[in-house]
């Protein structure tokens, strides 16, 4: 067993290329608001075109606030998450629940560079719209 996929050690997994591959290719994404070795912070720059994040899994709720803020505001054209599929938790009942699309992943992931799957299932989550009303008011 990976222990370090249960711990806090680290929460930046890298996305199989092959899927991140097949996401560009068939959704024309443009912009990644979260690479694993970025040299930015993606809470504190602007999200602008068809964007996809696998962000950090201690910060979903933050990165999902922060790309439906742009979305709202007309930055991003687009959003493509690729989250755990966590469905009793408040920010997918917050959010995700809302999106254009989900979509559930069979099997588990094999994040790159993992030594085995991730011990829990995959989802991807699209967002074409979102409106202002509907983001938390600390945003607004």
């Amino acid at each position: 067993m990976n222990r370090v996929l249960f711990s806090s050690m680290s929460d930046h997994w890298e996305t199989p290329s092959a899927l991140k591959d097949s996401l560009i290719n068939e959704l024309d994404l443009t912009f990644d608001s979260a690479p694993l070795k970025a040299t930015h912070d993606g809470l504190k720059i602007l999200w602008i075109g068809a964007v996809f994040c696998n962000p950090p899994y201690s910060k979903i709720s933050a990165f999902l606030k922060k790309g439906l803020y742009h979305l709202a505001n007309g930055d991003c054209e687009k959003l493509v998450y690729l989250l755990p599929s966590r469905t009793d938790t408040a920010w997918f009942h917050d959010y995700c629940l809302k999106a254009t699309e989900i979509r559930f992943l069979r099997g588990r992931l094999k994040f790159s560079g993992a030594k085995s799957s991730a011990p829990f299932p995959s989802m991807i989550v699209l967002f074409n719209e979102w409106k202002i009303s509907d983001l938390p008011m600390e945003l607004i």
